[in-house]
Formats: C-alpha cells, sequence, structure tokens
C-alpha cells in the first residue's frame, strides 16, 4: 500500500503498524521524514468518531523537554485504508517501548533510592513545562509512560493529543468529580486534575502493578466515595515509608488541599510537608439502598442516583431520600433544600418524564454539589459538555438529553447549588444562555448544530455531504464541496442543517441575510438564500473556480428561473446558465439569477400586462353581456342630443345679437 503524505514532507506506512505503540484511540504506525532528520518517528492515526485535540498540538508543536515525548507534527491525511480523512499526530519513537504494556500487567520496580530521581523528576519537569504553556496533559497513566531508549534511563511522558482530555484514562486516575462522568465528559480541567492521575500513576509504578487489581471498576468508585482515595489505593499495599507523604498529597480527594507543582518542586528540593489529612463525609448509621447498593454519605448517594436513574425517580417521589436525610444524616439543611428543589420542578410546566429527569438532576445537585453536570445518561462537567455532545452527533446518537439540558436551563440551577462563588461558572452560565437562544431556534443555521459547532472549535462538519471529509476550518467548506460535487445527489441542495450551522458558527461576518432568506418565503427565496450564503464563501475566501459545485448549483435554480414573469427573459437566464457554469463562478451566478436592474424591469412589464390584462378582461366581460351594445347606443345618442343642443344654443345666440341691433 502507497504511502499517506502529511505536510508533503512526513510518509506515514499504513502496511507497517507498531502494535506496541498503539494508544486507546488511535493505532501507530511507522513514519520516513523525507527531509532525513535521521531520528525514528511514528505516526498515530486517530479514531473519525472522537474529537482530537487540536490547540494542544499547536502548544506542542517545537516543544523540547526530557520528560516529555516530542510532537512532531500532527494533521489531516487522506487515510486510504479508511477511505476518508483522518488526524493523525507524529511522535518521536521511543526506543524502549512503554513502561507497563497496559493496566493489568506489570512492570519492573525502580529502588525506592532511585524512584524520585528516575520517575518524579522527569514526570514532574513534563508538567512543569505544559504548566508554563497553559496546557494539562490529561492522558496520565502507566501505559502512556515510556522508556525512551533501550537502556532504560530516560522516562518520558506520551501522547496527549489523540483523544480528548481523560478520554482514555481509566476512572482510577481522575479525581471523584471527573471519575464520575462519561469519559468524553470530563473537560480540559485544570493542573491538579494531572497532579492527581500522577499520585495514582505513581503508586503503580512503586508497586509494580494495578493497586485495585481484583476488585471491579464500580467497587473501587464506592470505595473511594466512602473512605477517600488514599485509603482505597494504597491500603494494605505497602509502599515506601519516603513516598507515603507525596502519595497523601498528589491523592487528596480536596483539589484545593491536593499538591501543586510547586509543592512537588519543593519536595523533590528536600523540603518535606506534612499533607492535610482528608476531611471524611459524614457517615450514617442507617444506609440509603439505592438498586442493590447500601450507601452511607451524600456523595454516595448521589452517585447511586446517577446510575440508577430509572429507580430514582421513585425513591424522591416517595420521599425516601429526604427521610434518610433527616433520619440518617440527621442533616436537615439538606433534606430542607431537597423539598424546595423539587417543589421548584413541580411547579415547573413540561412533559412528565422530563420533569421527573430535572427532579433527580436537582436532588443530586443538593447531595453533591460538587458532582458532574448530570441529567438522564449525560454525565459531564461544565467545560466537557460542548465534547460529550460533539462526540453524540459524530456517532449519530440521541442528542435529546443535552437539548434539555440547555433547554431547561439545568446549568443555571448547578451553578447556584455551587457552594462558594466562581467567576467561571457565572460565565458558563451567561454562555449557556445564548446557546439556549440558538437551540431554540429551529430554522436552518440554528438548533442543536449550531450549538455543537459554538462549543467545538475544531469539530468537523457532520453534513452527510462531507462525512469522511473532515472539514474544520470555514475555507475548507467549497473546496470539499466541490470534491464530493462528482459523486453526491445533485437534485438537492448542499446546503443542509449541518452546512447552514457550521457556515454561521465559523463565518465572522453578518449572515443574517442570507440565514433569513434561507427560512423564509417560498422555494424561490430558500434558493436564493442558499446560493448566496455559498456565493458569499467563495467571494471572500475562494477558489477562484467551482466547475462541479456550480454546475451542482446550477441544475437546481429552476424555482429562481420561474420566479421571472417574463417567458423571453426565463429562456435567456437559462441559456446563460451553462456560460456562467463553465467558468466555475457561483456569484457569477447569484448574480445572473437575482439582478436588481433585471428584477425591475421584470416586475414593470407584469404590472403593465396585468394592467393590459385587466382592460382586456373587461372589455371581453362588456361584450359578452351586452354591455358594449348599450353602452354604444348611449354614446351615440349622447353625440346626437349634444349636436342639436349646440344648434339651438347658436340659434338662440344669432337671434339674441338680431334683436339686439333692431333695438
Amino acid at each position: 500500500m502507497a504511502p499517506v503524505s502529511l505536510r508533503d514532507r512526513f510518509e506515514i506506512q499504513p502496511n507497517k503498524p507498531i502494535p506496541d505503540l498503539d494508544m486507546p484511540s488511535a493505532k501507530a504506525f511507522e513514519v520516513q521524514d523525507r527531509r532525513g532528520a535521521g531520528r525514528p518517528l511514528y505516526a498515530l492515526v486517530c479514531r473519525p468518531d472522537i474529537l482530537q485535540r487540536h490547540l494542544v498540538m499547536r502548544s506542542l508543536r517545537g516543544m523540547q523537554n526530557a520528560g516529555m515525548l516530542q510532537f512532531i507534527e500532527g494533521g489531516v491525511v487522506d487515510w486510504m485504508p479508511a477511505g476518508r480523512k483522518l488526524v493523525v499526530a507524529i511522535y518521536e519513537r521511543p526506543a524502549g517501548g512503554k513502561m507497563m504494556p497496559d493496566l493489568n500487567g506489570t512492570c519492573e520496580v525502580v529502588p525506592d533510592q532511585l524512584f524520585a530521581k528516575k520517575i518524579i523528576k522527569p514526570l514532574h519537569a513534563a508538567l512543569q513545562e505544559l504548566q508554563t504553556r497553559a496546557t494539562t496533559h490529561r492522558a496520565i497513566r502507566p501505559d502512556n509512560i515510556y522508556l525512551f531508549d533501550t537502556k532504560g534511563d530516560r522516562l518520558v511522558l506520551g501522547d496527549c493529543v489523540t483523544a480528548p482530555p481523560g478520554f482514555d484514562n481509566a476512572a482510577i486516575f481522575e479525581p471523584l468529580e471527573t471519575a464520575m462522568c462519561m469519559p468524553e465528559g470530563r473537560g480540559t480541567g485544570h493542573y491538579s486534575d494531572d497532579m492527581f492521575s500522577l499520585g495514582v500513576t505513581l503508586l503503580f509504578l512503586m508497586l509494580g502493578h494495578n493497586p485495585t487489581r481484583g476488585r471491579s471498576a464500580d467497587e473501587v468508585m464506592r470505595l473511594r466515595l466512602q473512605q477517600g482515595t488514599y485509603a482505597t489505593l494504597v491500603g494494605e499495599n505497602r509502599v515506601p515509608i519516603s513516598m507515603i507523604e507525596v502519595l497523601r498529597g498528589l491523592l487528596h480527594d480536596d483539589s484545593r488541599e491536593r499538591w501543586t507543582i510547586e509543592t512537588l518542586d519543593l519536595w523533590l528540593n528536600g523540603r518535606r510537608m506534612t499533607p492535610l489529612q482528608p476531611r471524611l463525609e459524614k457517615r450514617s448509621q442507617r444506609t440509603l439502598k439505592i438498586g442493590e447498593v447500601e450507601y452511607a454519605t451524600a456523595r454516595g448517594a448521589a452517585w447511586g442516583l446517577m446510575t440508577n436513574w430509572s429507580k430514582a425517580g421513585a425513591l424522591l417521589q416517595e420521599g425516601r431520600v429526604e427521610v434518610w436525610l433527616r433520619r440518617g444524616l440527621e442533616d436537615n439543611e439538606k433534606a430542607d433544600a431537597l423539598v424546595t428543589a423539587m417543589k421548584v420542578v413541580e411547579a415547573m410546566q413540561g412533559d412528565k418524564a422530563t420533569m421527573a429527569d430535572l427532579m433527580i438532576a436537582r436532588a443530586i445537585m443538593v447531595l453533591a454539589p460538587d458532582a458532574p453536570l448530570c441529567f438522564r445518561d449525560v454525565r459531564c462537567t461544565l467545560d466537557g459538555f460542548g465534547t460529550a455532545l460533539a462526540h453524540a452527533v459524530l456517532r449519530k446518537g440521541d442528542v435529546k438529553a443535552f437539548a434539555d439540558i440547555i433547554s431547561r436551563e439545568v446549568v443555571k440551577f448547578w451553578v447556584q447549588a455551587q457552594m462558594i462563588y466562581n467567576p467561571e461558572y457565572a460565565q458558563a452560565d451567561a454562555n449557556f444562555k445564548e446557546l439556549r437562544a440558538l437551540l431554540l431556534n429551529n430554522a436552518k443555521g440554528f438548533g442543536i448544530e449550531r450549538v455543537t459547532y459554538e462549543l467545538n472549535e475544531n469539530m468537523p462538519c457532520q453534513s452527510p455531504f462531507l462525512e469522511g471529509e473532515y472539514v474544520t476550518e470555514i475555507k475548507e467548506l467549497l473546496p470539499a464541496l466541490e470534491h464530493v460535487s462528482k459523486g453526491a445527489d445533485t437534485k438537492t441542495w448542499p446546503v443542509d442543517r449541518h452546512v447552514a450551522a457550521f457556515v454561521a458558527a465559523r463565518y465572522e461576518r453578518d449572515l443574517k441575510p442570507q440565514l433569513t432568506a434561507m427560512n423564509e418565503g417560498g422555494s424561490e427565496r430558500n434558493a436564493l438564500g442558499m446560493l448566496s450564503l455559498l456565493a458569499v464563501l467563495q467571494w471572500r475566501l475562494g477558489p477562484e473556480a467551482l466547475f462541479g459545485l456550480t454546475s451542482w448549483l446550477g441544475g437546481l435554480v429552476q424555482p429562481i428561473i420561474n420566479s421571472y414573469h417574463s417567458r423571453e427573459r426565463r429562456k435567456r437566464l437559462e441559456r446563460e446558465i451553462p456560460r456562467v457554469v463553465r467558468k466555475g463562478s457561483l456569484p457569477e451566478l447569484y448574480n445572473l439569477l437575482d439582478n436588481a436592474e433585471e428584477r425591475g424591469s421584470d416586475g414593470e412589464g407584469f404590472a403593465r400586462a396585468k394592467a393590459e390584462y385587466a382592460e382586456g378582461r373587461r372589455q371581453v366581460a362588456a361584450l359578452e353581456t351586452g354591455q358594449a351594445a348599450r353602452d354604444e347606443n348611449a354614446l351615440r345618442m349622447g353625440h346626437q342630443a349634444a349636436a342639436i343642443g349646440s344648434v339651438s344654443i347658436g340659434m338662440a345666440t344669432i337671434l339674441i345679437l338680431l334683436l339686439v341691433r333692431l333695438i
């Protein structure tokens, strides 16, 4: 199979995979550099149904750090094995492979006296460099750490661009707030999230294996909620005494108390600190059973409601959660807040199912204000909402829950439930209000499609016409439509809901006239609006000629031609269209079909024709009813009477003049 080229420099070899370097969301292949730099490279070819971190690619380009695998280049290639365009990321190839093949595997344990130098220092250096670039890694785990050389003297942190933040991490590597989320909804997060992942990774490497082996992910999560992450993961495992301080600091469940990159730097330089002990959540002597599991803490109960959504509504309506809060936890404040929240929902208008879902969401906010945004099967952070929605669209899944979160203002309730004020939350609430206005407008260029593109800067256009083209920038849209025009169904307009929303979200200038025309009036106005939209893009962005696309549109403009009244003008337009099509110019096609002077002349001619037609109809009607003959007789008699009258008046005048002279 022929090599696939990126930037006319890097040749990716589809027939030379490297399974040992695969990522959960990307496959590894050999790469050759045409410039012959002499260093071994490999490419990670990404999946089409998830988003990649393009902004992070830009940030990492040119970065050289001893603790991180060097990112060389990234972009979109025409990946022939898949028959579509895909994103690839090229890295310098590590000679020693992964530190741990997978999370169920094992690795060689580094001696205690060398652990800080060989393991912690290079990872600390990598995170420090990322922080200076205002970037989070969000993919720190043992199977993403590599031995750069065959001797194993240099440790490097691996890829962080081929999947959304935290997407490939098992829940154990995520702080509790993001561990509760769906993988695609964890969000970019903060540096403290990376520090937590680092702590779990260090524990794996200290032990040489997974500290939770033999336990299910659900069991580990329940234990973390009940007794804290440090107690759950470290437990009875034997770790070096010198490392306990680091683990306690990095695995703190409160992000405000968790060690920062600066704290770790102080520790590496010899300063010893005593991490604050985690404050365990109040436990109830009486448990609340949700599904098959019993919970003793409010946060645990919130997790139970999230994961047993179909049963949660009945528990709330029966009052069992409120009673448990009052009698079990003896927390009347939370119980009162729960009752108030339920009354607010009951007073709202909406279908019964949606109101029940909203009630569960509000209850979770009361029980655990720091829990993620939850609504049915959607669990995400505020900054992870857009990515989660994008993945539902990419996978052609159900987006109703996302639409309900926006339309029912769930984010507003979540912000109100927070214990401390955060300006980021207030800004998020304002942003979601703007998104609500876009969502509730069902016209082309708006709706859930527009929301998706507004929230995801690098979301490729999801029009069926462009499937496989990976169009993420507005300047790529027309060339992509030109490319697919040869095999597209030319009986339909290429401006569907996704194309209209993509253009409206990406194009910086005002498109209100085009969007209005597309959504109002008859077929002629709609066609003119769509043609005008694409013509504006070619005029502003190019390319100079679009032969295939112009031909496609030229076959769809009959409604516009038919809007002219003059038969001769319509025939002339039909003769002119092939000439314009051969030039490949959409602006010229639009100007031909919607010329103001021609429109005015056609309108005036039509008005005259209507007047003449009306007069002709009146005359025909008069002849048919005999009115014309009566009118003619009346006219003749009138003429005769006028003649007699005028003669009489003349004679009288002469007679009077003669009498005057005689007298």
